[in-house]
């Protein structure tokens, strides 16, 4: 009888570890993450390092893990606790379903010898089977959203007239637009005061693509479609 019951135990062992060998992949925010998913009895698991990742501190102690959420109530853009979008660095294409996003060269830049400002080039592809414009899928035409983020939460938004190059532009099927993005600091913003951003926003809206009969299929793949790019990381 112990001889059939340490058979029982070995093959129940065994068939969990048959149950968790099926790994997944895991997309964090519109990106592959290193780590995996595994189903065990009909439950699905994934490693804390995804929660982390997430926003969601762990701490275990005796027998007991106990999580908790870093999110505050008032969300700061570009903050800790920023808007959710597909998150990558400079050089990196980023994905919506109807947008491909790829941020470069983020350099310092003036205005009439005397205004002060980033320069960030961007390239908007169009990633859908229609023809449109990016004030058709989700961007604002003035580009409201599109702002630098710097380490204390302030923000520095996109020139609304120079922006209009991008997104007023009409792309085919795999058309491209690429223009360096023009972000000016006030006239009497003191030297001592500009500082180097870290993040670039770009907010799509998920309600915003306006559907035209040649638009027919053309749709988000996520179901927050705005970018954040990081702009101390690049590949």
């Amino acid at each position: 009888m112990k001889h059939i019951r340490s058979s029982i135990a070995l093959m129940a062992v065994f068939g969990l570890a048959l149950a968790a060998n099926a790994g997944y992949s895991i997309v964090v925010n519109g990106q592959v993450s290193s780590e995996q998913a595994i189903v065990v009895n009909g439950k699905t698991y994934v490693p804390l390092a995804v929660l982390k990742s997430l926003g969601v501190a762990s701490s275990l102690k005796g027998s007991t893990l106990t999580l908790s959420s870093t999110t505050q109530a008032a969300p700061v853009a570009g903050g800790a606790n920023q808007r959710l979008s597909l998150e990558g660095c400079l050089g990196e294409q980023l994905f919506n379903g109807v947008w491909r996003v790829r941020a470069s060269k983020l350099e310092r830049i003036s205005k009439d010898g005397a205004t002060s400002g980033w320069g960030l080039m961007l390239e908007l592809r169009n990633g859908s089977k229609a023809t449109i414009g990016a004030t058709n899928a989700g961007i604002d035409g003035t580009g409201q959203g599109i702002q630098l983020a710097f380490d204390d939460a302030t923000t520095l938004k996109v020139d609304p007239y120079d922006v209009q190059k991008l997104t007023y532009a009409s792309l085919p099927q795999g058309g491209a637009v690429v223009h360096q993005l023009k972000f000016y600091y006030p006239s009497d913003t003191a030297p001592d005061a500009i500082k180097t951003p870290v993040k670039f926003l770009l907010e799509v809206s998920a309600r915003g693509i306006g559907f035209t009969p040649s638009q027919q299929g053309v749709a988000f793949s996520v179901a927050n479609p705005s970018f954040r790019v990081r702009l101390d990381c690049q590949r």
